[in-house]
């Protein structure tokens, strides 16, 4: 009996651990962002300070690939979403190029003050390389949602990219994903 009070004892503090939302100190120390409901601004905190601890991307040679993996156009004439619907399935446009310090910085919301005061994440979850997020803004052109998800590191990442919205006088939802993709070769090339 005092064996197993012990133990648990010893394990409440790593339940503990794993409740309730992450803080700009705790994705210091650990790189885990917990997040629901939360602002650009928090967001954009928290991942700056993931960064000691969860390093972004590395600058360098990177090449980098998107491609349309589906696309539902929300009763657009059929003549307008035609070329893009050719483009569903064919193998990703790839670029490459050197991708400095400055490009691989943590997004800084404070660039979008417009964007701070119409969006947030009802989820945004990040911890050992894998990303999950939801992000919803309010626009004059209707209700938007953006989820990402995958996996992202120094040298390499893959996400998904899901992106609705209703336009005015829309009766349907129109939705478009994207899969990115990109490695890190080396250093720039002189």
């Amino acid at each position: 009996m005092r064996l197993t009070i012990l133990a648990a004892g010893a394990l409440l503090p790593l339940a503990a651990c794993n409740q309730g939302p992450s803080t700009e100190e705790s994705a210091r120390q650990t790189g885990v962002i917990q997040l629901e409901n939360a602002s650009m601004e928090e967001v954009a905190k928290q991942s700056a300070a993931a960064e000691t601890k969860a390093p972004g991307q590395s600058a360098g040679q990177w090449e980098e690939g998107e491609q349309l993996v589906a696309l539902e156009a929300g009763g657009a004439p059929e003549e307008k979403v035609a070329p893009l619907k050719a483009e569903i399935g064919k193998p990703p446009r790839m670029r490459s190029g050197c991708r400095t310090a400055q490009d691989v910085k943590p997004f800084d919301v404070t660039q979008f003050p417009a964007m701070q005061s119409i969006c947030r994440f009802p989820k945004f979850a990040s911890k050992a390389g894998k990303v999950d997020a939801v992000m919803e803004c309010t626009t004059p052109a209707g209700p938007s949602r953006v989820s990402i998800s995958g996996t992202q590191g120094p040298n390499a990442y893959d996400l998904t990219m899901k992106r609705s919205m209703t336009m005015p006088g829309q009766a349907k939802e129109s939705s478009m994903t994207i899969r990115l993709t990109g490695k890190r070769l080396g250093a720039c090339k002189a």
